[in-house]
């Protein structure tokens, strides 16, 4: 059979069986409109001969097709699905190259599989049940965002790990030692869920905490790290956030109570990511990789508001922002400053952090949070219920541009150059000899903020500048670029060339 007659029936095949759209109020989706887009992505991390899963994130028209060119040995790709799979025993850097195609053209991209020691080469992305549900967590839940996060198109712009949060176990340890799952609310157990996950490429995370109970009183892992992590891995989970309620508050017993969980999870027959949460009272960033941990908070427990000024529990965006904003040369491939979840579109539904009496903060404001954690190299981990958003929400998540940034192969987190009473400037370079700049408007006043070679040393008048959210190129720097922001507005911008 031709290759073009293959395609042909296969996506006649697919189109019977797969949605070419999930339509929005204005009537489209763009992420699944025109020619095919592999994004990033582009270097993925896995321990050897342990099970390798990867979704190619692919935008444009369905149905589509994948190829991938030099796999290495004990891989393979599923053409219909875009999914990866298998395990390779041989440790290496792979370069893969990977076609999309579908009827109105095709896409390649080579990326990098690299086995080895470290996970999480881009920051993680994906999606966490505590933010707005709490303890309200469910299997049809967990399994009703997978959907979600599939058919509005997010998992084809890198949204990968869906995290159930505290709450999914029972208070007290079984006879038998091991965590008991609260059937009530996951009736089929954790492996039924990770299965249903990885069946559509996506992956899952659970938690715990480094004590004998967690931050909600239900079992923690202290004294059993080694039956956690086998059970984790037994039911394919593919991260662990391990929080820090209920235990000591030294740093030498941090960094030994981490430590055990981490060697545990190494241990296991699975490459789980770690997230170390201890809030940053114990400065992990300076040894929380050493511990195995792949992102480590630098901070308290955000809530849904823009700044402490507004009464609410948790710290505001421009507090976090402040937190962590000192501590980029910690950050890189393989482990991530994390300054807390993103709080994008929860817009007060919040049934565990709150907001304010307004309903959380504006779509401006979350625009600009989304912003400054891609500029910073944050793990990418929204909060919201995916199943319901606003267009704006929607938008706001899936800016390709944005996401980019985050996910750039270079991994470096953003340096604040800048700090003014009402702007600030930041600076994150990029690979292919790229720059990306943002400046942000902390206050509720109009700005105009100048960029040029005297404010960003190292910047020419040849410099290429693209807009990231408009999606515009606005053609060189010249004598400069002046900025117009609108009150807590952040502009980010590319600047490419000498």
């Amino acid at each position: 059979m031709k290759k073009t007659t293959f395609y042909f029936v296969m996506f006649v095949l697919l189109g019977m069986l797969m949605p070419f759209n999930l339509i929005y109020a204005d009537g489209s989706n763009k992420i699944f409109e025109g020619a095919p887009c592999i994004n990033p992505p582009y270097i993925i991390g896995n321990y050897p001969e342990t099970t390798f899963l990867f979704y190619i994130p692919t935008s444009g028209e369905r149905p589509m097709a994948w190829e991938a060119d030099n796999l290495p040995k004990g891989l393979s790709l599923n053409s219909e699905t875009g999914i990866i799979s298998g395990k390779v025993t041989d440790a290496g850097e792979y370069t893969v190259t990977l076609t999309a195609t579908n009827r109105l053209g095709k896409d390649k991209q080579q990326i990098i599989i690299r086995i080895g020691e470290e996970l999480a080469l881009t920051p993680p992305m994906g999606w966490n049940s505590w933010n707005t549900f709490g303890r309200h967590l469910t299997e049809s839940l967990i399994m009703e965002i997978a959907d979600a996060m599939v058919k509005n198109g997010m998992r084809d712009l890198g949204y990968a790990y869906i995290n159930i949060d505290d709450f999914w176990q029972l208070k007290e340890r079984g006879a038998d030692g091991h965590i008991q799952i609260n059937k009530e609310k996951f009736p089929n157990g954790i492996k039924y869920v990770a299965d249903y996950l990885h069946e559509r490429g996506l992956k899952l995370g659970i938690y715990s905490d480094a004590a004998e109970y967690t931050c909600g009183g239900v079992c923690g892992s202290i004294g059993y790290e080694d039956v956690d992590a086998k059970d984790f891995a037994d039911w394919g989970v593919d991260l662990l956030k391990y929080d820090y309620c209920g235990a000591p508050f030294g740093q030498q017993e941090a960094i030994e109570r981490y430590t055990k969980m981490g060697k545990a999870l190494r241990a296991t027959n699975r490459s789980i990511i770690y997230s170390v949460c201890e809030w940053g009272q114990r400065e992990p960033w300076k040894w929380a990789k050493q511990v195995g941990g792949h992102y480590w908070r630098t901070t308290g427990d955000i809530g849904d508001h823009w700044s402490n000024k507004v009464i609410g529990p948790g710290l505001g965006v421009m507090e976090i922002t402040d937190m962590n904003a000192s501590l980029s040369e910690y950050a890189g491939p393989g482990g991530w400053n994390d300054p807390d979840m993103l709080i994008v579109g929860i817009s007060g539904t919040s049934m565990s952090i709150g907001g304010n009496n307004k309903g959380g903060c504006s779509d401006e404001q979350y625009r600009s949070h989304m912003s400054l954690w891609c500029m910073m190299a944050s793990p990418l981990l929204c909060g919201n219920d995916i199943r319901t958003m606003s267009r704006e929400t929607f938008e706001t998540l899936t800016n390709r541009n944005i996401i980019a940034i985050n996910q750039d192969v270079l991994g470096k987190q953003a340096t604040r150059s800048i700090r003014a009473d009402y702007f600030d400037i930041w600076v994150k370079p990029l690979s292919n000899n790229e720059m990306a700049i943002a400046c942000l408007n902390r206050s509720d006043k109009l700005l105009d903020v100048l960029i040029d070679s005297k404010t960003i040393p190292g910047l020419t008048a040849n410099a290429e500048i693209k807009d990231v959210w408009a999606g515009r190129n606005l053609g060189k720097l010249s004598d400069g670029l002046n900025v117009k922001l609108e009150p807590y507005q952040c502009k980010v911008y590319i600047f490419s060339g000498k």
